[in-house]
C-alpha cells in the first residue's frame, strides 16, 4: 500500500487578512505635536485664518473671540459636566490664554467660550483648547480675559434678574425693565420695548475725561424694518450722547451746550437680522456697521460721570424696539480692524473659526478624524451600523467555516483517490466491506461518498439481478452517483445564501442610515438656524459612515463568497470527473466478471463430455 501524500499546510485565509490590516494600521500617518500638559487626554486646534480673514484687512491683536461648541465638533462626554477642564493654549502649544465660559450646557452639548487670543486674521493663527482631565480645577475667569480697557461687557447670559459686568470693574445694571433669556446674536440677549431700559451707574471706570476715548460696540436686531429709536443716551449737565436708529439708518449725535454734531450711515440696517453696531468717539467720530466704517466726523468726546442708558431715555420713552447682545464699553478709541475682528468674530455664522478633529495623548490626526466622525454618528446610524455589523459577523463565521471544511475536504479526496488508484488496497479492488470500515476515516470527502454510494447500488442491483450488471442497472447505479453529487453539492453551498444577503444587503442598509442621518442633520440645521460648515459637515460625514460601514462589510464578503464558489465549482466539477471514473470502473469490472464465468461454464461442459 502506498503512504498517502503529505497535503502542504495553508496559511488561513483570516491570518492574512489581520496581518494586512495591522500593516495598514502602523501605515497610517502620524502627526506627532508637543503637548501641552500631559494630564490632559484630548485637544482640539482651532484655527483662527478662515475664509473670512481676507475681510479682516490685517491681523488684530488682543481679541477676544467666541468659541461656539456643539455636538459636531466636540465630545462633550469627554470634559467635566462645568467645563472646568477646559484649557487654551496659544498656537506655540506653550503659552496658556485667559478665557471665560458663557454658557456650557452638557445635556443639550452647547457651548460657548470667549477667548483672548493673541492674533486673529494673521497666517496660521489660531488656539488649542484642551479637555479631558476630570481631576482639573476651574480656570476660566471673565477678569482675566477682557483687557484693562475694557470697563464693561454684557453677554446677558443670566435668564433672570438683573444682567452682570463680565469685567473686574463691577459696572452691573442697576434697573432694567427688558426681558432676559431670547436668543441672542451669541447665546442670549435683552429684549427691549420703546418704553424699556436698562442703567448703568455712573462710576469712576465709565467716566470719560478729557483727552480719553470710548468705544461702545454692541449687536442689535430691530423688530421691524426702518425701524427708530435710541439704543444708547447719556445725558447730563447739557452734554449729551445718543447712539440710535432714525429710519433703520444708525446714528451717532453728540451735543456739547450749544454745539451739536452727527453722522450716519448711509443705508438702513433690516429688521430681520443681527448687525453690530459700534462707534470710536475722542478727537473724532467714527461710526461702524459690521464692521465697516460708514461715517467719520469732528466732534469731541465730552466729559461724562453719570449713568448710561440702554434703550429709552431718562424720560422711559424713545427707544428701539428690538433685541441687543454682548454690549462691550472701552475707554479708548479702538482701532478699525479690531472693531472688525469683533464683528466678523462674533457674527452667529462666522467662519472665522475653523474647528479641527479631536487629538488624542498621542497626537494622531487620523484617530482625531475617527474619533470625530464616532461622536457624531446619531442614534439611528449606530442602529444601523449594529445591523451591518451582525451581518459581518455572521459572514464572518460562515467564511470562516467553510474555509476550513474546503480544506478538510481537499486534504480527505486526496488521501483517499491516493488509496483508489493505488491496485493493491481494498478500495481500489471496490470492495463493499472496505468501504463501511473505512466510512469514518474519509467522513467528509465527497470522493468517498460518491464511492460507498457506487459500491453499495452495484451490490443492491446484483441482488436484483441475480449477480448480472446489464446497462439498465448501470443507470440505476448513474442515477445513485448523480444523486449524490447533488446532496454534496448542497452540503458544501449550505449557509452561502448568508454571504449573498451580505453583498447585496449591507450596501442598502448603508445607504438607508446615510439618507437617514442627512434628513435629519438638515432638520436640525433648520430648527436651530445655525447654517455654517462646523454644524452641517460632522452630520454628513457621520451619515456617510454608515454607507462605508455597509461597504467594509460588503467588499470582503463578495472577495469571500467568490473564492469560497470558485473552490466549491472545483470539487463540484472533481466529483463529476470521479463518478463518470467509478462508473466506468465498475462497468470494466462486471464485463470481466461475466467473461470469467462464462469461460468456467464452457470448461465444465467439456470435462463433463469427455
Amino acid at each position: 500500500m502506498s503512504s498517502v501524500k503529505p497535503v502542504q499546510s495553508r496559511t488561513r485565509p483570516w491570518a492574512i487578512f489581520q496581518r494586512a490590516m495591522w500593516g495598514m494600521l502602523l501605515c497610517l500617518p502620524l502627526m506627532a505635536h508637543a503637548w501641552w500638559n500631559t494630564e490632559w487626554s484630548y485637544r482640539k486646534k482651532i484655527s483662527l485664518d478662515g475664509a473670512e480673514t481676507p475681510a479682516l484687512g490685517g491681523p488684530a491683536q488682543q481679541v477676544l473671540v467666541p468659541i461656539r461648541l456643539h455636538a459636531g465638533n466636540f465630545p462633550f462626554l469627554d470634559a467635566q459636566q462645568t467645563g472646568g477642564d477646559l484649557r487654551f493654549v496659544a498656537d506655540d502649544d506653550k503659552t496658556p490664554l485667559n478665557f471665560h465660559i458663557e454658557q456650557f450646557d452638557p445635556v443639550n452639548e452647547i457651548a460657548i467660550i470667549w477667548v483672548q487670543v493673541p492674533a486673529v486674521g494673521a497666517k496660521d493663527a489660531g488656539v488649542y483648547m484642551y479637555f479631558g482631565n476630570p481631576d482639573a480645577q476651574a480656570a476660566a475667569s471673565a477678569k482675566a480675559s477682557f483687557d484693562p480697557h475694557t470697563v464693561a461687557a454684557f453677554h446677558f447670559a443670566d435668564k433672570d434678574g438683573m444682567p452682570h459686568d463680565a469685567t473686574g470693574y463691577g459696572n452691573n445694571v442697576t434697573v432694567s425693565s427688558g426681558k432676559l433669556g431670547g436668543d441672542g446674536a451669541i447665546g442670549f440677549g435683552l429684549a427691549l420695548q420703546p418704553t424699556q431700559t436698562m442703567r448703568v451707574a455712573g462710576s469712576p471706570s465709565l467716566a470719560t475725561p478729557s483727552g480719553t476715548g470710548l468705544t461702545v460696540n454692541l449687536w442689535v436686531k430691530p423688530t421691524e424694518a426702518a425701524a427708530k429709536g435710541t439704543l444708547l443716551t447719556r445725558d447730563e449737565d447739557g452734554k449729551r450722547l445718543v447712539l440710535g436708529l432714525e429710519a433703520g439708518r444708525p446714528y451717532l449725535m453728540v451735543t456739547n451746550g450749544t454745539q451739536s454734531a452727527r453722522i450716519s450711515a448711509d443705508k438702513p440696517v433690516d429688521g430681520a437680522s443681527w448687525h453690530h453696531l459700534s462707534f470710536t468717539l475722542g478727537d473724532s467720530a467714527h461710526l461702524f456697521v459690521d464692521g465697516q466704517e460708514v461715517a467719520t466726523g469732528t466732534m469731541r468726546l465730552p466729559e461724562f460721570k453719570g449713568d448710561l442708558l440702554f434703550g429709552a431715555d431718562a424720560s422711559g420713552t424713545g427707544g428701539l424696539a428690538g433685541e441687543i447682545d454682548e454690549v462691550q464699553i472701552s475707554n479708548m478709541m479702538r482701532p478699525p480692524e479690531w472693531l472688525r475682528a469683533a464683528a466678523i468674530g462674533q457674527h452667529p455664522q462666522s467662519k472665522l473659526a475653523q474647528y479641527g478633529g479631536d487629538e488624542s495623548g498621542g497626537g494622531s490626526e487620523y484617530g482625531a478624524v475617527l474619533r470625530t466622525l464616532f461622536n457624531a454618528v446619531s442614534l439611528d446610524g449606530w442602529i444601523v451600523i449594529c445591523l451591518i455589523g451582525l451581518l459581518g459577523l455572521i459572514s464572518v463565521e460562515v467564511m470562516v467555516v467553510k474555509m476550513r471544511m474546503i480544506g478538510r475536504v481537499k486534504r480527505q479526496n486526496d488521501g483517499f483517490l491516493a488509496l483508489f488508484r493505488d491496485g493493491a488496497t481494498p478500495l481500489a479492488r471496490m470492495e463493499l466491506d472496505a468501504a463501511k470500515e473505512q466510512a469514518a476515516t474519509w467522513s467528509e470527502s465527497p470522493l468517498f461518498h460518491l464511492f460507498d454510494r457506487g459500491v453499495s447500488e452495484v451490490f443492491n442491483v446484483r441482488q436484483l439481478t441475480g449477480g448480472e450488471l446489464t446497462p439498465q442497472a448501470l443507470e440505476v447505479v448513474r442515477a445513485g452517483l448523480d444523486a449524490t453529487i447533488v446532496e454534496e453539492s448542497h452540503r458544501l453551498n449550505g449557509r452561502l445564501v448568508f454571504l449573498t444577503l451580505s453583498v447585496s444587503g449591507a450596501p442598502f442598509l448603508g445607504l438607508l442610515g446615510t439618507v437617514v442621518g442627512i434628513m435629519i442633520t438638515f432638520a436640525s440645521i433648520a430648527m436651530a438656524g445655525d447654517v455654517n460648515v462646523n454644524t452641517i459637515a460632522p452630520g454628513v460625514a457621520a451619515a456617510l459612515t454608515a454607507t462605508v460601514s455597509g461597504l467594509m462589510v460588503a467588499i470582503p464578503v463578495l472577495f469571500g463568497y467568490n473564492y469560497l464558489a470558485s473552490q466549491i465549482g472545483e470539487l463540484t466539477a472533481d466529483m463529476e470527473v470521479f463518478a463518470n471514473e467509478l462508473l466506468g470502473k465498475l462497468a470494466l469490472r462486471s464485463s470481466l466478471a461475466k467473461t470469467t464465468s462464462g469461460d468456467a461454464a464452457v470448461e465444465a461442459v467439456q470435462a463433463k463430455a469427455a
